[in-house]
């Protein structure tokens, strides 16, 4: 009699893991850290954009669009994955006249044939540059203090530099450290946060504290390595500052010396919002 009914609930066990199916995201994938280089090309110039493109299940396609903003309708071009870099596609628009303003934007197709994209609510919203005009706005993540204390007292920081020769209001930008970032990939992405008004004036500072600040920023930074990165209000990745593999425990900061150059440097005595030029 037990083995009977023991042979009747393997049975039973069986047949509801069968009806079972593993539970798949289905929905778009997701596009993030965009960039167009150079930002603002000479007329003989092409422009690279380079997007991030995840999905769960596989991608389709990925396509450019652009024109120029008196034109009525887009090209379009391939984007490819790039070998060297992890779910990155890059395209690239071919050169334009002087003075022309080129709008541009991404699309791609899944394999539940599911589309995306980016600017959110493209085409109607593209994202833009003007062939031989000077960049107005030059952003830098300048310098980060990860090793503050958690709490409103003395937290982390985000230094933001201003290198362009005009105001600049981060009113709508973005801003998101590693945790945030890797998890734009997922079914349930974390939230970026939103600044509110913050002017940073020409060749200036301003210094974004991660815990309270008085906008919706409230993330912290890991002194064992961690990132910093700012997106326009289109979601165009502006400005970053990867110290993934760099210990900053002990009160250090890290940051670009000379301000908004490529070279970075652990510094023993932070220069918050102030000149890095100078720093030890």
């Amino acid at each position: 009699m037990k083995i009977k009914i023991l042979s009747a609930i393997i049975l039973v066990a069986l047949f509801v893991s069968s009806c079972v199916k593993d539970e798949v995201y289905v929905g778009p994938a997701s596009i993030s850290s965009v960039t167009a280089t150079p930002a603002a090309p000479l007329s003989t110039e092409s422009v690279i954009v380079k997007a991030k493109v995840t999905d769960l299940k596989g991608i389709s396609s990925v396509k450019l669009f652009y024109k120029a903003a008196s034109d009525a309708s887009f090209q379009s071009t391939d984007m490819t994955s790039l070998s060297s870099e992890q779910f990155m596609y890059t395209g690239t628009i071919p050169p334009f006249a002087f003075n022309v303003k080129v709008e541009y934007y991404i699309e791609v197709i899944n394999s539940d044939n599911l589309s995306a994209v980016f600017p959110i609510n493209a085409p109607a919203t593209k994202s833009s540059y003007t062939v031989g005009v000077i960049s107005t706005i030059k952003l830098f993540v300048n310098e980060v203090f990860p090793d503050g204390t958690k709490d409103a007292t003395d937290p982390d920081w985000v230094e933001i530099y201003n290198d362009s020769e005009i105001q600049v209001d981060l009113a709508g930008y973005f801003l998101y450290d590693e945790g945030i970032k890797t998890s734009l990939s997922g079914a349930s992405p974390k939230a970026k946060r939103v600044l509110g008004s913050i002017v940073i004036p020409p060749k200036g500072f301003v210094v974004i504290p991660t815990e309270y600040n008085g906008e919706t920023v409230t993330f912290g930074l890991s002194t064992t390595g961690d990132g910093a990165y700012l997106e326009d209000p289109t979601g165009l990745v502006v400005a970053s500052l990867d110290f993934n593999t760099i210990v900053t425990s002990g009160k250090k900061s890290y940051g670009r010396k000379p301000d908004g150059s490529s070279t970075l440097t652990l510094f023993t005595t932070a220069t918050k919002g102030t000149s890095n030029n100078n720093a030890n």
